[in-house]
C-alpha cells in the first residue's frame, strides 16, 4: 500500500546492481573497451561510477570527447554482449521477489540505462522475459535520472505514478523515481550507501531484495 493509501499496481526495477550482480562483468568489459582505445582504467575504478550511460562514463573516466566516447561505448557493447552478459548471476532474492509480485498481480517494468536490446538480452539470460510487461532502455525514451524514463513505462502499463514504485541501487535510479512522483522510491544498498541514496531522493532503503515485498504489499508479504 502506498503512503497515500492507494494500492501499489506497478513495480519498476533497475537491472544492473539491482536485479542482477553485473557490476564486475560490466566493469571488466568497460576496462577492456577503454584499453582498446589506449586508456588504462581498472575495473575497480569503474565500479563506483556505474549508473549513467556508458558513453557518458567514458567521457568522465578517460576525459575524451563525444565521438571517442561513442566509439568506446560501441566496443564496450560488443565485448560485453559477446563475452560477459551470459555470465551474469541474478542478485540474491531477485527470482523469488519477481515471481511473487507477478503472481500477486503487480505489473513489472524495467527502467535501465542499458540500451533496450541489452535489457531484453539480460532478461532472456535470467529467464525473466515472461515477467515484465514493459522494458525501457536509455535509447527507448530518456536516460535516468530523467523522470521520463519511468513515466514512459508507466504509460505503457496504464498506471499512475501514485500507484507505482521504483527500485534501484544508484542516485540515477532514486532521482528518476523521486522526480517522477512515484509512491515510493526504494534504494538498495551495495554500490551506494544508504546515506547517499537518501540524499538523492530515496524514500525507503533496503539492504536485501527480501525487504521489498513487505514495503509494497504489507508486513505479511514474503516472496
Amino acid at each position: 500500500m502506498s503512503p497515500g493509501g492507494r494500492p501499489i499496481r506497478a513495480a519498476l526495477f533497475d537491472l544492473d546492481g539491482t536485479l542482477v550482480d553485473s557490476l564486475e562483468t560490466i566493469a571488466d568489459a568497460m576496462s577492456q573497451a577503454l584499453r582498446v582505445h589506449g586508456h588504462a582504467v581498472s575495473p575497480a575504478d569503474i565500479i563506483p561510477r556505474i549508473g549513467p550511460p556508458m558513453n557518458v562514463m567514458a567521457q568522465e573516466v578517460a576525459r575524451v570527447g563525444e565521438a571517442e566516447a561513442e566509439a568506446i561505448n560501441a566496443d564496450y557493447l560488443r565485448i560485453y554482449h559477446d563475452e560477459f552478459i551470459h555470465l551474469t548471476p541474478a542478485r540474491a532474492g531477485a527470482e523469488p521477489l519477481l515471481r511473487f509480485l507477478h503472481a500477486e498481480g503487480v505489473l513489472l517494468g524495467i527502467v535501465t540505462n542499458k540500451v533496450e536490446a541489452g535489457a531484453h538480452r539480460m532478461l532472456e539470460v535470467q529467464g525473466w522475459t515472461d515477467l515484465f510487461a514493459s522494458v525501457a532502455g536509455r535509447d527507448t525514451s530518456k536516460a535516468k535520472p530523467d523522470p521520463e524514463a519511468a513515466l514512459y513505462v508507466l504509460r505503457i502499463l496504464g498506471v499512475r505514478p501514485a500507484e507505482a514504485v521504483l527500485v534501484g541501487d544508484t542516485e540515477f535510479d532514486v532521482r528518476c523515481g523521486s522526480a517522477a512522483g512515484l509512491a515510493m522510491t526504494i534504494g538498495i544498498t551495495g554500490s551506494r550507501t544508504a546515506q547517499d541514496l537518501r540524499a538523492r531522493g530515496a524514500s525507503h532503503i533496503v539492504k536485501h531484495l527480501d525487504e521489498v515485498a513487505p514495503l509494497l504489499l504489507g508486513a505479511g508479504a514474503r516472496a
